[in-house]
């Protein structure tokens, strides 16, 4: 019972908090992407462009942080398999928001991540077909080209993370079989082979069984649309199964470690997940349709809080639209509460950790 209550006290919260944000999203008026809307933010925080889009470059993504550097994929309108000779630019930052460095990689980008055991950049590119990789040395700007054979659920693959001493990458846009399902694996173990190819083996099933973490009952779930990745601050590795509306939770260490899911409130579908892995330190979102990437500030986060981009929510016959937005998410119920809206399509995430004296 307490359970249920939670969940039925949080979803009346964030339908009033949606509420709230949509009427004031619809008294500022949503621009269009040439000219972004002004956003809404909540009280507490505040909103700065961190960066626009260098001249050239546009559709900023993911994002990674590594030391007082901050690199940003910009996919630049690029087809997401790869075809009709999509380039894509993977841009260094200083943390004042100027370009250092830019790379040129073959493919439209989408997952970008730091390996923290070798201090490599691994950007991942087409998501839907024919995925490559390719890592950049941050200290000397060296590339290396890798390449995946036959792919074992038919798609691409999107966002990466790193755990035990070993790669993990999202199977995405798996081909479903004539029942809609995916046989295939969601996740995938990755190990670059000295040839130039990856060698993957399956790490998550695309129908794995799960337990609901709201309510503990346990289903097989058909994850059509593995996406972005995370690791949470105790270590468990977080899948976007975004298309289905939810979240997939790989608790504990090991080959077999337990798998749960929360069913995201409303729906909503969302991005990029990070944690405030600090309590001095500022968010940095890519809008992607705005060409631009966004700093949001606190003077203080709450330690390990959860934070997502969505694409917004559908109106209903009791709410109006709420336009794309950054929230908070509340791991237990699903609820994902806005905390500056009026965007227009907010992905990549990252949280930069400041020193309290508010230097690097």
């Amino acid at each position: 019972m307490t359970s249920i209550r939670r969940t039925s006290v949080a979803n009346r919260i964030f339908n009033r908090t949606a509420l709230a944000f949509a009427a004031l999203c619809l008294a500022t008026g949503v621009a269009k992407a040439e000219n972004p809307p002004k956003a809404v933010v909540t009280p507490g925080f505040s909103i700065s462009v961190f960066a626009d889009a260098p001249a050239g470059s546009s559709a900023p993504d993911s994002l990674a942080v590594l030391d007082d550097h901050v690199w940003v994929g910009y996919a630049n309108g690029g087809a997401p398999d790869g075809s009709g000779g999509a380039q894509s630019q993977i841009v260094e930052y200083s943390l004042d928001g100027k370009v250092m460095r830019t790379f040129m990689v073959a493919g439209h980008n989408d997952g970008l991540k730091v390996n923290p055991y070798t201090r490599q950049i691994w950007a991942m590119q087409n998501e839907d077909a024919n995925a490559n990789l390719v890592t950049i040395d941050a200290t000397t700007g060296q590339t290396t080209n890798y390449v995946f054979g036959k792919t074992l659920h038919g798609g691409g693959y999107d966002d990466i993370i790193f755990k035990d001493g070993q790669a993990f990458v999202s199977a995405s846009n798996p081909t479903l079989d004539a029942s809609g399902h995916n046989t295939g694996p969601a996740i995938v173990r990755a190990l670059l082979l000295g040839n130039g190819t990856i060698e993957v083996s399956p790490a998550l099933p695309g129908m794995p069984e799960a337990s609901n973490i709201p309510f503990g009952t346990v289903a097989q779930l058909n994850l059509t649309d593995p996406d972005s990745m995370t690791l949470t601050p105790s270590g468990d590795v977080l899948l976007d199964d975004q298309g289905d509306g939810q979240l997939v939770l790989l608790r504990g260490p090991g080959a077999n470690p337990r798998v749960e899911y929360l069913p995201l409130l409303g729906r909503v579908q969302i991005d990029d997940t990070v944690f405030a892995t600090a309590p001095r330190g500022f968010l940095l979102v890519s809008d992607t349709q705005a060409n631009r990437v966004y700093k949001i500030s606190a003077d203080v986060w709450e330690h390990d809080a959860a934070f997502s981009a969505s694409t917004g929510v559908a109106a209903t016959a009791t709410t109006p639209k709420v336009p794309a937005y950054v929230g908070q998410l509340d791991l237990r119920s699903g609820a994902l509460l806005p905390l500056v809206s009026n965007l227009l399509s907010p992905h990549g995430m990252a949280f930069v950790p400041t020193a309290s004296n508010g230097q690097q």
